[in-house]
């Protein structure tokens, strides 16, 4: 803005008492920072909200536990018809990536899953995972499914929540990925990733993940269907 322009505002917070002259310019008054106190984390969350567009529809119910100004960095995915698979294609591109890794699922998609066994094979990849025991019914009923989860199993890097899992969430060195959609009965209809390097987040993420394992029996080959 012109020094014009400048002045004016200067003079006019200095009459609100919100701005005190130094010997080098200005300093805020307890007043003002009062009112930055609530004004910022304000715009912050109506940064986050924007951030957010569409996808604040899909955020899964514990997320909503996340102060919304914590998403205006976060990046989301989501299909596009040159490639509706996206949000996997993105999501597989950070576990391949990762050294370590903690997932928080309902069920489990089976790229994914080929992807961590291998890794985890190959001791290229710090893996641990809390599952929803109804997902054991389903490599019940497809035993091929079952394969890697038996190398889960005596590598003790899988748990099994005997409840609802509320959430499918990865959390992958320094970043969290919230699967986005809505539930139809007992699936999730995806319509994107979200992906977030916040702290508040991170924190959030891990510390969501502890609550489940910490409730969770680890999984056990006499679980899974005979190899």
């Amino acid at each position: 803005m012109s020094r014009t322009t400048l002045g004016r505002v200067l003079n006019e917070f200095e009459k609100r008492d919100w701005i005190r002259p130094t010997g080098d310019g200005y300093t805020t008054t307890p007043a003002a920072d009062a009112i930055l106190a609530k004004l910022v984390p304000l715009l912050e969350t109506m940064e986050g909200i924007h951030n957010l567009n569409e996808a604040i529809e899909w955020l899964p119910p514990p997320a909503h536990a996340l102060d919304l100004r914590h998403f205006r960095d976060a990046v989301i995915t989501t299909a596009t018809p040159d490639n509706p698979a996206a949000p996997f294609d993105r999501g597989l591109a950070l576990i391949r990536d990762a050294d370590a890794y903690r997932g928080l699922t309902s069920t489990a998609i089976p790229s994914y899953v080929q992807v961590l066994r291998e890794r985890l094979v190959q001791e290229e990849l710090d893996v641990g995972g809390v599952i929803e025991a109804s997902f054991l019914e389903t490599l019940r009923n497809d035993p091929e499914r079952a394969d890697p989860w038996y190398d889960f199993a005596d590598a003790e890097a899988t748990w099994v929540y005997d409840g609802p899992v509320p959430i499918n969430m990865h959390v992958l060195d320094d970043v969290a990925l919230i699967w986005l959609g809505e539930h139809d009965e007992n699936d999730l209809e995806v319509y994107g990733l979200l992906e977030s390097e916040n702290p508040s987040v991170l924190s959030w993420a891990e510390s969501l993940y502890e609550e489940y394992r910490s409730e969770a029996d680890l999984l056990d080959v006499v679980m899974l269907p005979e190899e």
